[in-house]
């Protein structure tokens, strides 16, 4: 749809959603993104609206259920309106994304550390095999061929590396599913934390969003290991470790499919990051294995 009837579209929305009329929407602007973004103001008040592309693989109930049930804890952006994939929030004033700097990237691991303590749930999973599957669904362009069966010939070792995971029947909880510290966390004037966008959030291991968060930045800017120390606060053990690097395994493949549909230049970065975290996965588990039978 051309971009001008989708704004057309969502200043409609507006009207209706805040019962006003249209020459009442002051400085409406596109924000960017891979879906549809929008800054506007209404009566001195500035949010942002977005809406789910056409070809978005986010269940946009998920993401409300996530933002309903994390209202106790304070820590997301003010959720207006959210409703058929069209979701309002309220604009933070003189805020600013997290950074790189180690400080920064502690405290986002330590809020991450609050959502996942918190008991609070939603009836959704992340599926990390499931979104890749739906991105390969999406590639229907023949110069895409190439890349989806090389990905697909990966199969078994991507099951392998699940069945590691389902065996150790880690009690899942909410997880954001793209913790990036420089893109979703927002430092406010009064020096709190918020977490936003929570499009991905579902139930699952809780080491997941520390591969997440820093696999989806790269691995030159945040080091796997050293953010999993800061997680958990101490030394991990062996079964942590295979935990983080399964999940590094697993989204990297995931991610080499969002890269045949989206951005075929990341492409073989993640192969090379798959290829030597799933290699790690499958020796470390063997080798855990083995010291486990010789400790019987």
């Amino acid at each position: 749809m051309d971009n001008r009837l989708i704004e057309l579209d969502l200043q409609n929305k507006i009207e209706h959603i805040f019962g006003i009329q249209k020459n009442e929407i002051k400085e409406f602007n596109n924000l960017g993104g891979s879906n549809y973004v929008y800054s506007f103001i209404v009566k001195n008040q500035k949010y942002v609206i977005h809406k789910l592309n056409d070809t978005s693989i986010i269940n946009w109930k998920q993401e409300k259920a996530a933002y309903n049930s994390l209202k106790p804890l304070n820590i997301t952006d003010e959720l207006v309106y959210y409703n058929n994939g069209i979701k309002i929030t309220k604009f933070f004033i003189n805020s600013k994304n997290l950074s790189f700097s180690e400080s920064d990237i502690i405290d986002s691991l330590d809020l991450i550390r609050k959502v996942h303590e918190s008991g609070v749930s939603i009836k959704y999973d992340y599926n990390i095999i499931e979104n890749m599957d739906k991105y390969i669904s999406l590639c229907n362009d023949n110069k895409k061929t190439k890349r989806i069966n090389e990905l697909k010939s990966y199969r078994s070792k991507i099951n392998a590396i699940q069945e590691i995971v389902n065996s150790l029947n880690i009690p899942p909880v909410l997880c954001h599913g793209d913790a990036c510290v420089i893109t979703n966390f927002l430092r406010l004037s009064d020096g709190s934390i918020k977490i936003i966008d929570w499009e991905q959030a579902g139930m699952a291991d809780p080491l997941l969003d520390i591969a997440i968060a820093t696999l989806h930045q790269g691995f030159k800017n945040i080091d796997p290991v050293w953010c999993l120390h800061q997680y958990l606060k101490r030394a991990p053990e062996k079964q942590e470790y295979l935990r983080l690097f399964s999940f590094l395994a697993l989204d990297s493949f995931a991610i080499m499919a969002w890269c045949i549909y989206e951005n075929p230049g990341g492409y073989s970065y993640y192969q090379k990051s798959a290829a030597k975290y799933s290699e790690l996965v499958l020796n470390y588990y063997g080798d855990m294995a083995l010291y486990d039978r010789s400790m019987q």
